[in-house]
């Protein structure tokens, strides 16, 4: 058996504890921490982050510091001192005595009470949005990736945070000001890596929405339009209240959407406790990111404040697997599809469009407990269930949101079970048990047995392998699945979106394109009368040709500084398409809760 340095290092430090015992390492206490972070032109042009840490120890024990394995809210161990170089430790000037205990840890040893800087420099060139990035005019960073926190001593201290930046350079994170430029403080190291920054030259607009500041701030510059970006202004002025209305609660004094977009990014999001951080292509920027940004704002309850008690208190050192991010995201991508139409950004056709898409997400995928796959994403799971507690947790939110609905005559929903148990675990200060969460939903179903009725559910369709009840569920709530077959063409290349367009990256063997002339390097134009900016282009020329008789479509390329026309052969793929619409024989119960869930109210049969 083969064992990894880690292991090698707790076997040792073990043989030392009490037999089936291992050691708690704890460092000597520090107080008056400060961190300092260069992000100024020389640095981000290397590439880099300098970062010093200073600290007063009482004595000669050795400091333990760590740098934590992995970002709250992306649930994968990225080890960030893998990133770290040319670490050092002084006193006085002098350079200090320090080992690494394992890969994560170091250990200093003072040689008087005093005084001490610890200082390293961080690679931040990764493609990641939990991890620190450079451009030549440009720094972004999390707290988890920069700040070392000393082990065994708890969370619960303060610490200052100042930038060192180019004198023109805006410097924007959720921190409190500490009362000169580009200082900021936190009371608790929870609430330090989880305020990320934006340095460099940015955009940076703001509004009001219930009675609080919400920022936005984009990089590049000049990246979108005014235009477009009061447009996602306006969006956040009427998702915060919107989701507020839900808990009753907006926990945060101002909230950042961040936004990077530019060629190397993978598309997605990142919450914070007063943030989130989303990267998108530049080709998409102008699109309809709504609900990108909704899914990622009610995180600012669901998980950031609200969480399993399996995380909370985050731990920093290892992964924290949890069988409830089937809520914590699952759920949270329900209602960040719903508060959508709640708040009139669109209407309820394209949630309903929404939840069609977590039905055909979980089709087919081999049979997986939902709770399963939460406890799974930690290991990137190959068994085809990677991700299924997003659509298949979305999807059980929503069928228990209508049970509810049904059961209590619309009097109650899953609104009321997310705020009590944000009133009465969040704000208590622990996480939700499963009992918590199954006696709350029982309680607001209101029924006699309700109890057992869904903890049956739980046993069957979350911890259980059973097909979701969708079709008998929906019908409850005036829905109905509508399962049609498309012939569509496809072309059978692969491409890459940026800057400069949609350029041809493989070619399918075999496939439709691979007898037309095209070859790798080529840049689409258009194919038919469709102009192809972006992968979402293709579906349009799918949706154009359906069905279509004819044997070639144009297609107009760029080679080099040559435009040409080929004519790709049209060869049509059968697809399933799904589809949720009103289902028309509906009683008026039935349409009550539809309106009550998509518009945001509990009203009894005829309500609207």
């Amino acid at each position: 058996m083969r064992l990894s340095i880690r292991s090698l290092v707790i076997v040792a430090l073990a043989a030392t504890s009490a037999p089936g015992q291992l050691p708690r390492v704890v460092s000597a206490p520090v107080t008056g921490i400060q961190y300092e972070v260069t992000a100024d032109s020389g640095a981000v042009a290397a590439r880099t982050l300098a970062v010093t840490m200073t600290f007063q120890v009482s004595s000669t024990e050795p400091v333990i510091l760590a740098l934590p394995a992995w970002s709250p809210g992306h649930y994968t161990l990225l080890w960030f001192a893998g990133r770290v170089s040319r670490f050092r430790a002084e006193s006085d000037g002098r350079p200090l005595e320090w080992r690494k205990r394992d890969f994560q840890t170091w250990s200093i040893r003072p040689r008087a009470a005093g005084a001490v800087r610890v200082s390293f420099d961080y690679a931040a060139d990764a493609v990641d949005r939990a991890v620190a990035w450079t451009s030549p005019n440009f720094a972004f960073f999390n707290g988890t990736n920069l700040f070392l926190y000393p082990v065994g001593r708890g969370f619960d201290w303060p610490a200052r945070v100042a930038v060192r930046t180019e004198r023109d350079w805006r410097v924007t994170t959720g921190m409190d000001p500490a009362g000169a430029p580009n200082v900021f403080s936190a009371t608790n190291y929870h609430d330090l890596v989880d305020m990320p920054f934006y340095v460099g030259r940015f955009d940076l607009d703001s509004a009001q929405a219930a009675d609080r500041w919400i920022r936005f701030a984009l990089y590049p510059a000049g990246a979108m339009t005014a235009a477009r970006r009061d447009r996602t202004l306006g969006w956040l002025q009427k998702l915060v209240p919107a989701q507020a209305a839900i808990f009753g609660d907006v926990p945060f004094r101002n909230y950042t959407v961040f936004v990077r977009s530019d060629t190397v990014v993978n598309f997605g999001g990142l919450e914070h406790q007063s943030s989130q951080i989303d990267e998108v292509t530049s080709s998409v920027l102008d699109g309809n990111l709504s609900g990108l940004f909704s899914h990622e704002l009610f995180h600012a309850w669901n998980v950031k404040r609200l969480r399993p008690a399996d995380l909370v208190p985050y731990r920093y050192d290892d992964a924290q697997p949890t069988p409830w991010l089937w809520v914590s995201e699952g759920v949270t991508d329900y209602y960040g599809t719903i508060a959508l139409s709640r708040a009139g950004i669109s209407d309820s056709t394209a949630a309903f469009d929404q939840v069609a898409s977590w039905i055909a997400n979980i089709d087919g995928v081999p049979a997986t407990a939902v709770s399963d796959a939460s406890l799974s994403a930690w290991i990137g799971s190959r068994d085809g269930s990677g991700g299924l507690y997003y659509p298949k947790g979305a999807l059980t939110g929503f069928l228990l949101d209508v049970l509810i609905r049904d059961a209590s005559n619309n009097r109650h929903s899953l609104d009321d079970v997310m705020r009590q148990l944000y009133d009465s675990t969040y704000k208590r200060g622990r996480g939700f048990t499963s009992d918590d969460w199954w006696s709350a939903v029982a309680r607001n179903a209101g029924t006699s047995g309700a109890k057992a009725t869904f903890l049956a559910f739980a046993s069957r369709y979350v911890e259980g392998r059973e097909p979701l009840p969708v079709d008998s569920v929906l019908s409850l709530a005036a829905l109905r699945v509508e399962r049609t077959t498309i012939r569509e063409p496809r072309f059978g290349v692969t491409t890459r979106t940026d800057s400069s367009g949609v350029e041809v990256t493989s070619i399918v063997p075999g496939g439709a394109a691979s007898m037309s002339g095209l070859r790798v390097g080529d840049r689409l134009v258009t194919i038919g009368d469709v102009k192809i900016t972006d992968l979402p282009s293709f579906d349009d020329v799918r949706a154009r040709y359906a069905g279509t008789a004819l044997p070639t479509l144009p297609g107009v390329i760029r080679r080099g500084t040559e435009a040409l026309t080929l004519q790709l052969p049209v060869r049509l793929v059968e697809r399933a398409e799904l589809h949720v619409v009103p289902l028309m024989s509906a009683s008026p119960r039935a349409i009550a809760i539809r309106h009550a869930i998509f518009l945001g109210s509990s009203r009894g049969p005829g309500g609207a």
